[in-house]
């Protein structure tokens, strides 16, 4: 099986267990809808950006199911020669990631963990070199996996409304990149 329907497969199997297990849970349960803010370094150099959107359901006192879809970018420089010419240009790199999580609440502490999907949108050459320019870039695979893990705190900020600061790590795996970061989530309890 190729490396894109396995990724595809291992997508629609997390989205069925997250959506079976949120309906066979108690009314009592919170379902809460948020969006995050995040702030990146994938390079050691550069702070990348970045939103998403979340759902987290409840299941029981400590325990809860997470996902989200957040839009993030990396910088990708690149050099290349053309006869005895040197050039050096950036490219950012578009990305769809999809993390689907366990989560731990706590007074103290909130711990996410689990895949991360990240799907290639697309590039833009952001630095010109004048004389050249970048006509196609392409990383393959476009689906690859990851692990999250997140370590955050509720405030309540009202009896529906909460806001969750939280530190970020992912690591996707083929494309050997780290995302490390911080996460400012405002949620609301639906």
């Amino acid at each position: 099986m190729k490396n894109s329907k396995r990724h595809k497969f291992l997508i629609a199997g997390f989205i069925f267990i997250l959506f079976t297990s949120v309906n066979t849970l108690n009314a009592q349960n919170k379902t809460y809808l948020g969006i995050d803010f995040v702030n990146e370094v994938a390079d050691k150099e550069h702070i990348l950006p970045g939103v998403g959107l979340n759902i987290a359901r409840t299941v029981g006192k400590h325990s809860g199911i997470e996902a989200g879809v957040y839009y993030r970018t990396y910088l990708q420089p690149i050099s290349f020669s053309l006869e005895r010419y040197y050039f050096d240009t950036d490219i950012r790199e578009s990305h769809l990631s999809i993390p689907i999580l366990y989560k731990f609440s706590s007074r103290i502490v909130n711990f996410s963990a689990g895949p991360s999907f990240e799907v290639f949108l697309g590039w833009k050459q952001t630095s010109e070199t004048g004389e050249v320019e970048v006509e196609s870039y392409e990383i393959d695979p476009k689906y690859n996996l990851g692990v999250m893990a997140k370590l955050g705190k509720d405030i309540k900020l009202s009896e529906k409304l909460v806001f969750e600061p939280e530190l970020r790590f992912n690591p996707i795996f083929n494309l050997e990149r780290v995302y490390v970061g911080l996460g400012l989530r405002l949620k609301l309890d639906i």
